[in-house]
């Protein structure tokens, strides 16, 4: 077997990984701008409060709807045409909105229809990259690869957010608009210059459209049957369920207890990002994790304790630093989950596993916000961030008994 690679040589090497790379980068850091353009548009140009709620609904419940449909796709269709499809179409479409910037056609039903496309295209797109990385990267690979796309998202975020309300202020909406529907077209490009081919899918393009439900239920039922899959999804939802109320309690956190305004807030929230692309950038340098359920127990546990602290110490510079080792933990969490699903679960089915565990999560996370905001009704919040972050440690355990009971299953 040869060696393991770091994230550059691989970049080098590995041609069609470069361009599936480079193109992810730049559209994602175009999505970055777009979001920001987007929101500030709808609560300046259309309808304040009411628009920017509409548009972050919207979102989330494409995401939903559309998750499980998407990983039957993304299983039937050859993955390397989904990515450049739903790119040009992303591109198109954004590029339509720009033109449409400022005149009577700018409306809030046209903020809708749009956003509804993207999140379509997007639902499609992420189960074929997930799908796609096994099939053009060596196994002994795929850890790296997983990283360096991980971290092209991290990365578009920090530059993305950082040079958005910028690039809307010096350009105006309408060009950051047309900006990142030029980043999608660029990335499509890119995308179609891959090569990798693709084994089984003429049996896959052979079934009836009329499967559709039928192929669904097959994945959740590859799911239910497979010890460590079904394991790592239910312990990830859990922990996703405690740990993403992170994201209603920091505003408080910052204005009420640490009493700082919203710039000192604005680098609370950068310093999980950074945390996240500091482990992507570690993980794609070094060699693969060999005990990976281990490396998701202590992830996760320490990231329990980071989120437990953030309720005892007071300290602003001390919430920097929790928050930045909660992105480290999380994603040395996420890298080594998506690497066992990839390997764990067969070709043919990836699509649907991966759409109908984003699927699982989406539904689930305003759930989790909602119950964040009642339990903020009753308890402190100091006492919020200590039990769920110790909920989150003691979950974080569980993850070792998923080889048990793969090892107790074989053994029967």
């Amino acid at each position: 077997m040869s060696k393991s690679t770091g994230g550059l040589q691989l970049l080098i090497k590995n041609r069609d990984f470069l361009l599936l790379f480079f193109g992810r980068l730049v559209s994602s850091v175009g999505s970055a701008i777009f979001i920001i353009a987007i929101l500030w548009s709808a609560a300046a140009e259309i309808g304040g409060v009411g628009a920017v709620s509409t548009v972050l609904s919207t979102i989330a419940v494409t995401n939903i709807i559309f998750s499980p449909f998407a990983g039957v796709w993304a299983d039937r269709w050859k993955k390397k045409n989904i990515l450049v499809i739903t790119d040009l179409i992303s591109g198109g479409i954004l590029i339509l909105l720009g033109i449409f910037f400022g005149t009577y056609f700018y409306q809030i039903w046209v903020l809708i229809i749009t956003i509804f496309g993207l999140q379509i295209c997007g639902t499609l797109f992420g189960p074929a990259l997930l799908s796609l990385i096994p099939i053009m990267i060596n196994d002994n690979e795929l850890s790296q690869a997983n990283a360096m796309i991980s971290m092209t998202d991290r990365l578009s975020q920090l530059i993305g957010m950082a040079i958005g309300g910028v690039i809307v202020s010096l350009v105006g909406i309408k060009w950051a608009i047309l900006i990142d529907g030029m980043t999608f077209i660029f990335s499509a490009v890119s995308e179609m210059f891959i090569k990798a081919e693709e084994k089984g899918r003429k049996e896959e393009e052979a079934r009836k459209n009329g499967m559709i439900f039928s192929d669904i239920k097959e994945g959740f039922k590859v799911i239910w049957s497979n010890v460590q899959l079904k394991g790592l999804i239910t312990l990830e939802t859990l922990d996703d369920f405690f740990g993403t109320t992170i994201f209603v309690f920091l505003p408080v956190l910052a204005s009420e207890i640490l009493k700082v305004g919203p710039g000192e807030y604005g680098i609370m929230q950068t310093m999980l990002g950074a945390g996240s692309f500091i482990s992507a950038l570690v993980l794609s340098s070094i060699k693969e994790i060999k005990m990976k359920y281990l490396a998701l127990m202590l992830s996760s546990v320490l990231a329990g304790v980071f989120l437990a602290s953030l309720g005892i110490v007071n300290s602003y510079i001390y919430v920097l630093i929790a928050l930045l080792m909660l992105g480290v933990m999380t994603e040395i969490g996420n890298i080594n989950e998506n690497l066992l699903i990839q390997r764990i679960t067969p070709e043919n089915t990836r699509g649907r596993v991966f759409a109908l565990r984003s699927t699982i999560d989406n539904s689930l996370r305003p759930f989790s916000y909602a119950f964040a905001g009642i339990m903020a009704t009753f308890f402190s919040l100091k006492s919020l961030f200590f039990v769920f972050g110790i909920i989150t440690s003691i979950l974080g355990i569980f993850y070792l008994l998923i080889p048990y009971q793969l090892k107790k299953r074989n053994v029967s």
